[in-house]
């Protein structure tokens, strides 16, 4: 069966293939017949029913699309047609109306106090915070320049951060004096080698230090070292015979402490228009890098989740010293009866009895007793306990009353005082 198949299947082939040639015969003078052309046969009446029918649908689709089409046009010129109309008038309004200033979105911020100023202890001139630094240097070297061991070592105390790095230093000074006033004969004791990693590592980097070593009696000199030359600070044979002024230096490395400038409270009174709690700070108040700022609404989060978690006192205590340390600075506004605001800056590790002093010493009877309570009612008593303790930082007011006692005796002699009987009237002033 198979081959049966095959067979047909060659034979439909060679049918395909048309007429053959034997091949002898000459076939480049034959010409190729052409083929008849084949009639096609005419659609039938139904055929032709539905391909008309076919055709009105699509001519119906296209006029629809184009009327659509042609209203959406129309409606876009209409809008088009109003916005210039509307441009022209307001252009025409514009022109013959007065020019009125550009309203911008953002208004100039106001702080609540110009920044954070200190007061010299040796110049009584108030400085701000930015050219602290710079002051100290400059008051330093020009106050105290009769006197170079204790300029230098006031240097020392007061222009370096860190204060254990600073008493390490101040030790190492004066262990080197101690040395030789207890071996005034020995050369070694004399000689301070520069590259010595003890010398580097506690007094090079304090500034102030060359200043104190050159005002007490040492020098700069190249000495031989292991096959070299190296700088050394040297003390003369001569100034190891005045025995008396190394024990001099000796007290002053003892006994100068750093300059302490104080905050200036930049005392100022609010008449009771102005807004209570609205406070707009500074940069110095905040203790926070800018990475930090960023991480803070994270720590908030991680705050939430680590309040349902176990944690020792430890954990507690740290994390409590860590965020009272958020904040340097804090503006206190004491608001009084009659409405009067006393405002001041302070620290925000000093103590509550900094704000009972400037609250007592802006007092007209600063020999009467007061309370000072917290927004909330919340009476504060504890003096000695500082403003980030108490939670007014960086900015709170504070409610003042005279103490219950001595109320009555205020409201029986009311007539007859002054208008004020808070402030002193030279700070209304």
């Amino acid at each position: 069966m198979k081959k049966f198949f095959n067979k047909v299947k060659t034979e439909v082939t060679f049918k395909k293939a048309g007429e053959g040639h034997k091949l002898t015969e000459d076939t480049r003078t034959q010409a190729v017949q052409p083929r008849a052309p084949v009639e096609r046969a005419h659609p039938s009446q139904g055929a032709q029913q539905a391909g008309a029918a076919a055709l009105a649908r699509l001519e119906q689709k296209d006029q629809s699309k184009n009327k659509r089409t042609s209203s959406a046009i129309r409606a876009v010129a209409r809008a088009e047609a109003a916005e210039r109309e509307r441009e022209a008038r307001s252009n025409a309004n514009t022109h013959n109306a007065p020019a009125e200033p550009e309203v911008r979105d953002c208004a100039p911020v106001v702080l609540s106090v110009s920044g954070v100023r200190f007061i010299c202890p040796l110049t009584e001139q108030s400085v701000p915070k930015e050219r602290l630094d710079q002051h100290k240097r400059e008051c330093i070297m020009t106050s105290l320049i009769d006197s170079p061991v204790i300029m230098a070592v006031t240097m020392i105390q007061s222009l370096n951060k860190g204060r254990d790095k600073v008493q390490v230093c101040v030790d190492t000074l004066r262990k080197y004096l101690e040395n030789i006033l207890a071996n005034p004969q020995e050369e070694k004791f004399r000689k301070i080698r520069l590259s010595n990693k003890a010398f580097q590592d506690r007094v090079a980097s304090m500034e102030g230090h060359e200043e104190f070593l050159q005002a007490a009696g040492f020098s700069l000199k190249e000495l031989p070292h292991q096959d070299t030359v190296e700088p050394f600070w040297v003390l003369s044979e001569d100034k190891c015979e005045d025995l008396d002024s190394i024990k001099a230096s000796v007290e002053v490395l003892t006994t100068t402490e750093p300059l302490k400038f104080k905050v200036d409270r930049m005392m100022q009174v609010l008449q009771p228009r102005d807004r209570v709690a609205d406070f707009r700070l500074p940069d110095a108040f905040y203790n926070l890098s800018a990475d930090e700022i960023k991480r803070e609404q994270q720590e908030r989060t991680d705050s939430v989740q680590k309040s349902f978690q176990l944690r020792t006192k430890a954990m507690r205590e740290r994390e409590e010293q860590q965020n009272l340390r958020r904040y340097n600075f804090t503006l206190i506004r004491v608001r009084f009866p009659d409405n009067m605001l006393l405002q001041g800056v302070f620290r925000a590790q000093e103590k509550l009895s900094a704000l009972v002093q400037f609250v007592r010493d802006a007092l007209v009877s600063d020999w009467l007793p007061f309370v000072l309570s917290s927004a909330t009612g919340q009476r504060l008593e504890e003096e000695e306990v500082s403003f980030a303790e108490l939670g007014l930082v960086p900015a709170a007011v504070v409610n003042f009353t005279w103490d219950p006692s001595i109320m009555a005796d205020i409201a029986a002699q009311q007539g007859a005082a002054s208008k004020n009987q808070y402030l002193k009237p030279e700070l209304l002033l």
